[in-house]
């Protein structure tokens, strides 16, 4: 910026505030001062700039979708800025049926606030809960204290942003399913592709019914939030194994069969080619998962069940056959285990059945079919000796951080209750923000 520019504003800024910085809490107490005077500032600069956009006039009539309308008078209105309220001059026209039309809130998208706020805003309250993430938003953008923001607003914003980014994700799975249109390329993976599969619960409000008091009552549970990550893998020389890194998400609470179109849209934004290029598939031993990852897979693909949800199970069914932390359970647990990393799961199986033939209840043997049934049923996704030669992960840990992290850091956090709406939405506006991509979602929410 220019010099001559920036020094008239630091004396404007000495004259209001002063500009003495003897120690730490004067220097302190200085900054938080410049704070409020650049966002007053950038209030007044913003009012500049709607002002210089003009009240949308656009003739005494004009058609809108075939409609006519014609030019009433000039109104006035307040919409929330970035930095504060702005005070907006616009046309007015009347159309049929009592219909009105504002030209200059179509062509700026306002709906009670700017693009600009809404973006930012949800900067603040995709990262926390409402409350801590308003307060913190006003002390930085409302130092002074003035044009606060409420919840209700707040919520609002989201809720439109949510059902916007949800939009854009169903418009591209219309393009890829229905109109065999390509997807827009974004941090292309060449080489091995990963993608883990999960799932989580969310609390939300699941109907509501009212008392006879009139008041509303809600019937509370939880709801799957599907999570997919999608990877590229490098290999740690220092620890001996592969890591996922540069991942993006994909979040829905839909059935299973809609999510796996959503993670193949996905896929095709992420994979330099799905349908050539080498797949790994990593999950736990949901059906629903390994029943609908064929629908993705190539020629090149590889299935894995997660190592680490492999030795958990054999550890439960230890516990079921001879109690947690028994010399039974030390015995067979960890052999099992080492027999598992070593690709040895058919040793297992030979294992079980045996004890199978001599189990004493109904009970244990329940236990026994069971694991029996997970391991030669994942029998082929368990040759973890060959990924680790292939220099592949063999654990879903990145999935499973997903949903700790994406969902479960901002949803699920103490006594959090969602409703439907706000779950769905906020779950795009985390998947949009972790995935580094949330600001060209927003331009193309705002080019529609």
């Amino acid at each position: 910026m220019n010099e001559e520019i920036i020094g008239k504003l630091f004396d404007l800024f000495k004259e209001e505030y002063g500009s003495t910085a003897a120690n730490a809490v004067s220097l302190f107490d200085g900054q938080r001062d410049l704070l409020s005077f650049v966002m007053g500032m950038g209030r007044a600069l913003e009012q500049r700039l709607f002002d210089a956009l003009g009240t949308g006039y656009q003739g005494p009539t004009l058609a809108v979708e075939g409609a006519s309308y014609e030019f009433k008078e000039h109104r006035s209105c307040e919409v929330h800025g970035l930095f504060g309220k702005v005070r907006l001059r616009r046309a007015y026209y009347v159309g049929g049926k009592g219909h009105t039309h504002f030209p200059l809130d179509c062509q700026l998208s306002l709906e009670g606030h700017t693009p600009g706020l809404q973006y930012f805003k949800a900067l603040f309250t995709g990262q926390n809960a409402y409350g801590e993430a308003l307060a913190q938003f006003h002390r930085i953008f409302r130092p002074d204290g003035q044009d606060l923001i409420s919840m209700r607003k707040t919520l609002d914003m989201d809720y439109e942003l949510g059902a916007g980014l949800e939009g854009l994700r169903q418009q591209e799975i219309r393009n890829v399913y229905q109109e065999d249109r390509p997807i827009r390329k974004a941090a292309p993976i060449e080489g091995s592709m990963v993608v883990s599969i999960d799932a989580t619960k969310v609390r939300e409000k699941l109907g509501e019914k009212r008392t006879r008091g009139g008041r509303k009552k809600y019937t509370m549970g939880f709801k799957d939030v599907k999570v997919a990550t999608v990877s590229r893998v490098r290999w740690d020389a220092g620890r001996g194994e592969a890591r996922c890194e540069d991942t993006s998400y994909v979040c829905a609470q839909e059935e299973a069969d809609e999510f796996f179109q959503r993670i193949w849209v996905e896929m095709q934004r992420r994979g330099v080619d799905p349908e050539s290029q080498p797949l790994v598939f990593i999950g736990d031993g949901a059906e629903w998962i390994w029943n609908r990852v064929k629908d993705l897979r190539n020629t090149k693909s590889i299935e894995i069940l997660d190592f680490y949800h492999a030795a958990d199970y054999l550890s439960k069914t230890c516990k079921e056959l001879y109690g947690e932390e028994t010399p039974d359970y030390w015995a067979h647990y960890p052999r099992w285990t080492k027999l598992l990393w070593r690709g040895k799961a058919t040793v297992v199986i030979e294992e079980l059945t045996q004890m199978l033939a001599a189990a004493p209840t109904d009970e244990r043997r329940k236990a026994l079919r069971l694991a029996i049934g997970y391991l030669k049923d994942h029998l082929p996704r368990m040759d973890y000796p060959r990924y680790r030669r292939m220099r592949l992960p063999i654990g879903s840990g990145t999935v499973e951080s997903a949903c700790k992290n994406v969902i479960g850091g901002r949803m699920k956090l103490g006594g959090m209750t969602w409703s439907p709406r706000g779950a769905d939405g906020m779950a795009q506006i985390r998947a949009s923000l972790q995935s580094g991509r949330f600001e060209s979602d927003f331009r193309t929410l705002l080019a529609a």
